[in-house]
């Protein structure tokens, strides 16, 4: 936004920064004082909250026998660690283990053994010159002697003499190699019964080289080293001319080369199990209301304590601490939003509610003394159900506790859409602390319809007709809740369900009825029941009205009815409009003689006096009412109307008069010296009830009997010159209720200026034929009735 300065330098005002801009949009509105109720309030809520109800879930052993049947009090979902922990060993003895064959360990070994036999060749070739000496004996010896210097790490002397003795041939180095290659890859464990425990859960064998795996199909190849040496001691070595005690020699030095080639992989194998076992989704367990958990005289299971314990820390937090911070987040928020909807409520829809303070501190008041009823309610029920084991169950016991009421005073004080996020709030609040969903269901569907069935206060009973209409609400909501958890139920105790669900509605309109005197004289709030009081026309100051102003209070009577008519047809209160209908004029009490409709037999005053002096006498009636409506102790929502029926019109007759008198030059009079004060409607009802004045007043120049065209046409001139004077730019009426307003209008004066007949054998205008005509009790009734 631009401005220029004195010396015409165009200069630009500083723009807010985002972070102040949200700041001042977060704050809405709150000063200190405002931020210290709340936090007082929400640390109040939290302290109500804190902590679960009395103590009724008795401590069992397994195995002990119940002594009474104890049925969930809520819906819990809870994690079964027994049963989880039970599904992951599952899992866990799924999983094959894995075990190693090592075949570098297997390969070392055969190449060992042909490298020594390589070797051997090798040095019998060299000493092969020497084979054709004498003294062949020596030879062997030196022969055997040099083998085992040079290879008496790989053979000992005894089987060195055996392979010596075949030469270290081909034939017997293969079959060998093949035997202890076929022996060490079928798999030489430690344990042979850890092997046959694991598989059980099945073996996967991983190649050392390749990686490769596969499932072990047969454990009976897999042997330890005492089977595996037996084995071989079983095995027969296929070489021409061996005798059996060089076999054993040989079957010896085999034995001696076995070792463990099949080794369990520890590390893969617990990696795997753990990573089936985390795959395992917690087993949760789901125990619904109403369930019993143990009944009288039965042994009490594992599975039956772990669900008792379960219960029992539901009802005994074990950090109270944590739980009252958690209260008092969910309360902060839900009070930081009802400020918001007031603080948006009052901005952009002006005078609906004026004081957010005071409605705010109210609702707070109710909410509070709601959970005081909650707890007490609560903490009875326990009690209650100890006291009387078996027979009445607490759940049950908890939806007769009244917590509607606060919803229906909500209502009356305030308004329907606070009433509504009222009960959204004690709804949550109160599911919270039961743990139940039903329950908050059930409070949130009772509290809906106390808020409808009591958003027009028309009588006395209304109340009572609220809480039957909670009561039937409960019991349908109950039954709804049944089917769907499809719990089998006794007719006792659908009866008792019943009953105590009506009886809760009944209870929450007696509070109601009980707190509402004193909460509307506290706040200083205007309720339906206040009006209905003020709108008794025997009431000192209408009576008063009826005497002293007769003409004034036949028109407020017309008015009440025209405006309550538009009110009907636009939605508005028609009670207000009503009410406020009768009072708006009383300041005409102190001088009624200077208003034309308490003219009928005098003469007017205001030709002997100015325009101006006129004026000032004919807006005085604004300040006079003012003054009885405070006297009166007439409420603002009521009294406020006084001023703004009239608004800031123009009184076109006295203004005409000295604009006559002024020869029609303007600038000798002052048009603000001829309006009214103000201010002008400020609401859709006060509105209303200017549109319905200036109607009802112009109607009676319309002489008798117009037809259809001339009431619309008055309807229509006077209406649109209040709209075109900008009369109802301060509230929130739309066009389309203005012209419903019209329409209700025209139905109203059309019935009540329509034509009638005229008696058979009478001339009520000749005066001197009606005084030797007859009397008013000649007049039969049913000519009186016709048109």
């Amino acid at each position: 936004m631009t401005s220029h300065s004195g010396f015409g330098k165009q200069w630009e005002r500083p723009r807010k920064q985002w972070h102040q801009s949200l700041l001042q949009d977060l704050r809405s509105g709150l000063s200190r004082r405002d931020a210290f109720i709340g936090l007082a309030a929400v640390i109040i809520v939290s302290l109500v909250l804190i902590g679960f109800r009395h103590q009724s879930i008795p401590r069992y052993e397994a195995g002990q026998i119940a002594d009474r049947d104890i049925r969930a009090f809520q819906d819990v979902v809870y994690i079964d660690d027994a049963a989880t922990e039970s599904k992951r060993a599952e899992a866990e003895a799924a999983v094959p283990a894995l075990y190693q064959i090592e075949i570098n360990l297997i390969d070392g070994k055969v190449k060992l053994l042909a490298s020594a036999f390589s070797r051997a060749r090798d040095i019998l070739a060299e000493n092969a010159f020497s084979s054709e000496a004498d003294n062949q004996k020596a030879f062997q010896n030196k022969l055997l002697q040099e083998l085992h210097e040079k290879l008496g790490e790989t053979f000992p002397k005894d089987t060195l003499e055996v392979l010596l003795r075949y030469n270290f041939s081909f034939m017997l180095e293969n079959s060998l190699i093949r035997l202890l290659n076929d022996i060490l890859r079928d798999g030489i464990v430690d344990d042979r019964g850890e092997l046959l425990r694991d598989y059980r859960s099945g073996i996967m064998v991983r190649e050392g080289m390749t990686g490769a795996e596969r499932l072990l199909q047969d454990v009976l190849q897999q042997r330890d080293l005492s089977a595996a040496k037996e084995f071989l001691r079983q095995s027969s070595l296929n070489i021409p001319g061996l005798d059996a005690r060089e076999k054993t020699t040989l079957i010896q030095y085999l034995e001696s080369q076995l070792v463990t080639t099949l080794v369990f992989n520890h590390a893969e194998t617990f990696r795997r199990r753990q990573e089936a076992a985390i795959k395992v989704r917690p087993v949760e367990v789901r125990i619904r209301q109403g369930q019993f958990i143990v009944r009288a005289e039965e042994q009490v299971t594992e599975s039956a304590q772990r669900q008792l314990d379960v219960l029992r820390n539901l009802r005994e937090p074990q950090l109270p601490f944590l739980q009252a911070i958690g209260f008092f987040i969910i309360a902060l928020i839900m009070l930081y939003t009802l400020w918001r909807y007031f603080f948006y409520y009052q901005t952009h829809y002006q005078t609906r509610v004026r004081r957010i303070r005071g409605r705010t501190i109210l609702i707070l008041c109710v909410l509070i003394f709601e959970l005081i009823v909650l707890r007490v309610g609560s903490a009875l029920a326990d009690i209650l159900s100890e006291r009387f084991q078996g027979i009445l169950d607490p759940v049950v016991l908890y939806y007769g506790i009244p917590l509607t009421f606060g919803a229906i005073l909500i209502t009356l004080l305030v308004n329907i859409n606070p009433g509504l996020i009222f009960s959204i709030i004690l709804a949550i609040v109160a599911g919270l602390f039961y743990g139940s969903m039903d329950i908050a269901a059930y409070i949130m569907i009772g509290c809906i319809a106390g808020i409808y069935s009591i958003r027009q206060y028309k009588d006395r009973a209304a109340i009572l007709k609220s809480g039957l209409t909670i009561g039937v609400a409960n019991i349908l909501t109950l039954t709804a809740l049944g089917l769907l958890r499809q719990s089998p139920v006794s007719f006792t105790d659908v009866l008792g369900i019943a009953s105590l669900a009506l009886m809760s509605g009944l209870f929450a309109s007696a509070l109601a009825s009980m707190l509402l005197p004193a909460l509307e004289a506290a706040f200083s709030v205007t309720t339906d029941v206040r009006l209905l009081e003020l709108s008794n026309l025997n009431a000192p100051i209408l009576r008063r009205l009826a005497v002293e102003a007769p003409g004034t209070y036949h028109h407020s009577l017309m008015l009440a009815t025209l405006a309550e008519a538009a009110a009907e047809a636009i939605g508005a209160n028609p009670l207000v409009v009503r009410v406020a209908a009768y009072y708006h004029d009383i300041g005409k009490l102190v001088k009624p003689e200077y208003f034309v409709e308490n003219q009928s037999y005098g003469g007017n005053k205001h030709e002997e006096l100015s325009p101006n002096m006129s004026c000032l006498i004919i807006s005085n009636h604004i300040k006079e009412g003012l003054h009885l409506a405070k006297m009166t102790g007439l409420p603002p929502r009521i009294s406020d109307m006084i001023p703004q029926h009239h608004g800031t019109r123009i009184m076109t007759f006295f203004y005409k008069k000295a604009l006559d008198a002024a020869k029609g030059d303007k600038s000798k009079i002052v048009e603000a010296d001829f309006r009214y004060p103000g201010p002008r409607p400020q609401s859709r009802e006060a509105a209303i009830l200017m549109l319905a004045d200036s109607v009802e007043a112009a109607s009676r120049t319309l002489g008798e009997a117009p037809v259809p065209a001339q009431i619309e046409g008055m309807i229509d001139r006077v209406v649109d010159s209040i709209v075109a004077d900008g009369q109802l730019d301060e509230c929130d009426i739309a066009l389309r209720d203005v012209r419903r307003a019209k329409n209700s209008f025209f139905k109203i004066i059309a019935g009540s200026l329509h034509h009638r007949i005229d008696y058979p054998g009478y001339d009520f205008k000749n005066k001197k034929e009606n005084s030797g005509g007859g009397r008013d009790s000649d007049i039969e009734p049913s000519a009186a009735r016709q048109g």
